[in-house]
């Protein structure tokens, strides 16, 4: 009697299952930190967007600095003339309105007298509920059009 029988035994499946679960183990972190990193990149653009939209606002009106976080609610309203907070930039039409509260970074303006923008990952965002290494992460952009990494952020590319 000929007795070939075709299929992979229970072993062979398991040790398979082992090694798939290895190599999953070893590179979800990597998929993780090139989901954050690419998300930094994006902050990092839109603070230097902000920064240059901020130096722009301040050649017209040298004078009235802006303070603030940009939210959604900055893309309602009318440009008010004499408003000093950050909504100002996205009501005049410095800055296009877009969804800031989905955003995985905060956006804020005129923290301190050098500094035109401030790009910080917010504590808790998506992917997950806690990315310890990556909360700190953040770039300050100056009037002066520098831009500074806060935390372990990925460099600042020349712009």
């Amino acid at each position: 009697m000929n007795n070939n029988k075709k299929g992979f035994t229970l072993i062979e499946l398991v040790i398979v299952t082992v090694i798939m679960g290895i190599l999953a183990s070893m590179g979800l972190p990597y998929y993780l930190k090139t989901v954050e990193v690419s998300k930094a990149s994006d902050a990092l653009s839109i603070g230097h967007l902000l920064g240059n939209s901020y130096r722009m606002y301040l050649v017209d009106n040298p004078s009235l600095p802006l303070t603030g976080s940009i939210t959604n609610a900055c893309n309602t309203g009318a440009c008010d003339t004499s408003a000093t907070d950050a909504c100002r930039l996205v009501r005049c039409n410095y800055v296009a309105r877009q969804d800031w509260d989905s955003s995985s970074y905060s956006y804020s303006i005129g923290a301190a007298a050098d500094i035109a923008a401030t790009v910080s990952r917010k504590t808790g965002a998506s992917p997950g509920t806690n990315n310890t290494p990556y909360n700190g992460w953040g770039y300050t952009f100056s009037t002066t059009g520098g831009c500074a990494v806060v935390g372990e952020a990925p460099s600042c590319p020349g712009f």
